[in-house]
C-alpha cells in the first residue's frame, strides 16, 4: 500500500488533514504497530514540508515533488493458539482384547499410574465395557468462534417444515439418484439422511452441508468411487456407504454437541492423534461440528475446515446465515419434565438393567434408561417378550419402525418440537401403528431386540426436548416416583423412591433391581 501527499508549504495544515484522513480511513489503523509506524512516517514527511517552508522565498510557485511513503502490509496471520499445557481427563471403554498395557502405551501412561487412578488393584481385572479415566496433556486450544447456534445441530423446532427430499430433488446430485439396502429395505439417499437426522436427533441442514463439504454428494452428479464409498470422508471399512457413513456423523456431532453441555468432552483428538481443548466459551453447536471435522483432518487442515472458507461457507452456500434458523433459548431454563409412568403394568416385576446411557448410539446425552421384563432370562435372550411395554403418558404415536417407537406428549406431528419419549426394541408383532393417540397405560409394544444393538430382550426408554435428549443429569427422570440417579459410569447408578433403591445391574436381582409397578404419583 502507498500513501502519496503533496509538500505544499503555503497548505501545512491541509496537508496534515489530509495526512490524518488518510490514516484514519487505512485498514491499518488497526494494528498498533502499523499505526506507530505510520505516524513515524508521516511525521518525518512533515518535518520536510516544515523545511522547505521556512527556505522558500521565490515570489513564483514552483509545485514542490510528490512525497511517497511506502508502507509494507503484512497479512493478517491464521489463527495461532496461546501456547498452554493443561492436563485434562478422558474416558476410555475397554473393548475386546485390550490389555493394561496396550492401553498404557497407547495412551503414555505407565501402566502403575493408570492403575492407581482407576483404583486397580489387579491387572487381570480388566473387563469389557469398563471405563478407564485416562490424564492427557493438551499444549493446543481450539478456536471458539460461533460456527452454528445449537437449534440448528439438533432435530428441532428449526426444521419442522424442512423437506430433505425437496432440497435433494433440487440439487440433482449424486444424492438424489442415490438407492441403498438399508436393514432390508432399498432406501433412497433422501430417505436415509431423513432417518439418520430423526434416529440421532441432529439436524439434516448439517448432515447434507457435511455430505457436500466432503465429497459433493448434494450438487455433483460424478463423483470419485473413493467419495461414493466414504462420503463423509470417514475412510474406515466397516463403515461403507451413506448409511453407515452418515450415521458414523451424526454419532459424532452428538459427542461435540452433549460432550460439551456435561463438560465429558474436555478435547478434540484430532486425525493426527494430537489433541486440541474445547474453548471454554463455545457453544455446543459448535462443538458439535468442531468435533466431527476434528475426526477427519489434522491440525492445519482441521483450522481451515471450521475457517470461514471451510464448512461454514459450504452451509451458507446451501441455506444461507444459520442464525436466521436460530431459536434460543432451545431449552427453557424452566424446564419441567411432565409426570410419567413407569413403562409397564401394575403388579409387574420388571428389572433396571441399565442405568443411564446414550439415547442413540452411544455418544449422545445419557438421556435412556433400560428394562428387562421377568419373563426373560438373560443375556443371550432375544425371544419376543409376552409382557406389554406401556405408555408412560399421553400422547400421539409418530413413528414405528425397526423397534423405534416416538410418542410426541404434544400430539403434534413433528417428533421436534416439545416432548417426545423413545420406546426402543419393541417387536413389530403387536406394536402400536402410527397416528395412534395414547392414554398413559395403553399398549405400546413388546419388548424384545429389534433396533439397535441389543444382546437380551428389554425396553430402552428416553426422554427428548425440542429435539435435544434429555439427560438425567440435565433434568431430573422421575417415573411413577422412582427418580434416576446417575453414576459416573454408562448403564450404572440408580433409582430411589423415599427410603427405597434399586441398583441399575445387568441380572435378575428381586431386592437388587427388580421394580413391582404400582399407581404411585402416576396420573389416572
Amino acid at each position: 500500500m502507498r500513501f502519496s501527499f503533496p509538500c505544499h508549504p503555503e497548505r501545512g495544515e491541509g496537508s496534515r488533514k489530509l495526512l490524518e484522513r488518510l490514516f484514519a480511513e487505512s485498514t491499518l489503523g488497526k494494528a498498533n504497530v502499523l499505526r506507530v509506524t505510520i505516524v513515524i512516517l508521516l511525521l518525518a514527511a512533515l518535518g520536510a514540508c516544515n523545511a522547505a517552508t521556512q527556505t522558500t522565498s521565490d515570489a513564483t510557485y514552483t509545485p514542490p515533488a510528490l512525497t511517497k511513503i511506502a508502507v509494507v502490509v503484512t497479512p493478517s496471520p491464521a489463527f495461532t493458539p496461546t501456547p498452554f499445557s493443561v492436563t485434562i481427563t478422558e474416558r476410555y471403554t475397554v473393548r475386546s482384547g485390550d490389555t493394561l498395557g496396550a492401553i498404557s502405551a497407547r495412551f503414555d501412561i505407565s501402566i502403575d499410574d493408570l492403575m492407581k487412578i482407576n483404583g486397580i488393584t489387579n491387572p487381570n481385572t480388566l473387563q469389557i465395557g469398563q471405563v478407564l479415566k485416562i490424564p492427557v496433556v493438551v499444549t493446543r486450544g481450539a478456536p471458539g468462534d460461533k460456527l452454528l447456534p445449537d437449534s440448528e445441530v439438533v432435530y428441532g423446532p428449526a426444521y419442522a417444515s424442512f423437506d430433505v427430499n425437496a432440497v435433494v430433488s433440487q440439487a440433482n446430485g449424486y444424492l438424489a439418484q442415490y438407492r441403498e439396502k438399508v436393514e432390508g429395505e432399498i432406501l433412497t439417499g433422501a430417505q436415509i439422511v431423513q432417518l439418520i437426522a430423526e434416529r440421532y436427533s441432529v439436524g439434516p441442514r448439517v448432515l447434507l452441508a457435511l455430505l457436500e463439504q466432503q465429497s459433493g454428494w448434494l450438487t455433483r452428479a460424478t463423483l470419485m468411487q473413493n467419495q461414493i464409498t466414504y462420503p463423509m470422508g470417514n475412510v474406515d471399512p466397516i463403515r461403507q456407504g451413506l448409511f453407515f457413513q452418515t450415521s458414523w456423523a451424526a454419532n459424532r456431532l452428538n459427542e461435540g454437541y452433549y460432550g460439551k453441555i456435561t463438560g465429558r468432552l474436555g478435547a478434540y483428538r484430532l486425525k493426527d492423534r494430537t489433541r486440541a481443548r474445547v474453548a471454554p466459551d463455545v457453544n455446543p453447536g459448535t462443538a458439535a461440528i468442531e468435533n466431527v471435522l476434528a475426526q477427519l483432518y489434522g491440525w492445519d487442515a482441521w483450522l481451515e475446515q471450521i475457517g470461514g472458507d471451510g464448512f461454514i461457507a459450504t452451509y451458507r452456500k446451501l441455506f444461507g446465515e444459520p442464525s436466521a434458523y436460530a431459536i434460543e433459548p432451545l431449552i427453557p431454563p424452566d424446564l419441567k419434565q411432565p409426570t410419567l409412568r413407569l413403562p409397564w403394568s401394575d403388579g409387574e416385576l420388571w428389572y433396571y438393567t441399565g442405568g443411564p446411557h446414550s439415547g442413540w448410539g452411544d455418544l449422545a446425552s445419557w438421556s435412556a434408561i433400560d428394562f428387562t421384563p421377568n419373563d426373560i432370562a438373560g443375556t443371550g435372550s432375544c425371544i419376543v417378550s409376552r409382557r406389554w411395554a406401556i405408555a408412560t403418558a399421553p400422547g400421539k404415536v409418530l413413528r414405528a419402525e425397526h423397534g423405534r417407537v416416538i410418542v410426541s406428549l404434544g400430539n403434534g406431528d413433528f417428533q421436534g418440537k416439545g416432548w417426545a419419549l423413545l420406546y426402543l426394541h419393541v417387536a413389530t408383532a403387536g406394536r402400536v401403528a402410527v397416528g395412534t393417540q395414547v392414554n398413559a397405560g395403553d399398549h405400546i409394544g413388546h419388548p424384545s431386540c429389534e433396533g439397535g444393538e441389543a444382546e437380551v430382550s428389554h425396553l430402552h426408554f428416553a426422554r427428548l426436548y425440542n429435539g435435544q435428549w434429555i439427560g438425567a443429569e440435565m433434568l431430573p427422570m422421575a417415573l411413577t416416583g422412582w427418580v434416576v440417579v446417575p453414576a459416573e459410569q454408562a448403564y450404572d447408578g440408580n433409582l430411589t423412591r423415599g427410603a427405597e433403591a434399586r441398583e441399575a445391574c445387568n441380572c435378575r436381582d428381586d431386592p437388587m433391581n427388580g421394580i413391582v409397578a404400582d399407581p404411585g404419583l402416576a396420573p389416572r
